[in-house]
């Protein structure tokens, strides 16, 4: 026979009952009993391997914004100007306001670089690339959860209405 339990407190042999104890709401079923869930073990350690992933990232990108500036959405372009018959190169940074001009174009801000601080730009560039596919990872974790979820609740329903007019046959 076999047991799910959800949280378990504390040994069986140590109460001396054949069944577990759990924390919090207790669930324990005899799935042999119910051979119509046993798939929730499936979907409950699914679940649970989810939220462990959808953990894991977060704590990715917590790490990454930690290690300092994160920028989005912002780029490095370089120009560069003639100054006594030489060719001098010039870093700017830009990035858009979300706004736009009358003609709609969107407007563009821009911010002059030294030489000093283009490796630093750079890098919160790269972090901010690193950051936006962590959570777009996050987000589709995100969206399997909820899936399974909504998938569960609609099998939930199903069993009820199948019991139901189970039980209206019977009586």
């Amino acid at each position: 026979m076999s047991y799910f339990a959800s949280a378990t407190a504390e040994s069986s042999s140590s109460r001396g009952s054949s069944l577990p104890a759990v924390l919090g709401n207790p669930l324990v079923l005899d799935l042999d009993a119910f051979p119509e869930l046993h798939w929730l073990s499936t979907y409950l350690t699914l679940l649970n391997s989810l939220h462990q992933d959808r953990d894991r990232l977060t704590e990715a990108i917590q790490a990454i914004v930690g290690e300092g500036e994160v920028y989005r959405d912002q780029w490095i372009e370089t120009y560069t100007k003639s100054k006594n018959g030489k060719q001098y190169l010039y870093y700017q940074l830009r990035w858009l306001t979300g706004e736009y001009k009358p003609s709609g174009q969107p407007k563009v801000k821009t911010k002059h670089l030294s030489h000093r601080v283009v490796g630093e730009v750079r890098t919160a560039i790269a972090r901010g690339h690193q950051v936006a596919a962590l959570e777009q990872q996050r987000q589709a974790v995100e969206a399997e959860i909820t899936r399974l979820q909504q998938l569960v609740r609609g099998a939930g329903r199903r069993l009820q209405r199948a019991a139901s007019q189970h039980s209206q046959q019977i009586g």
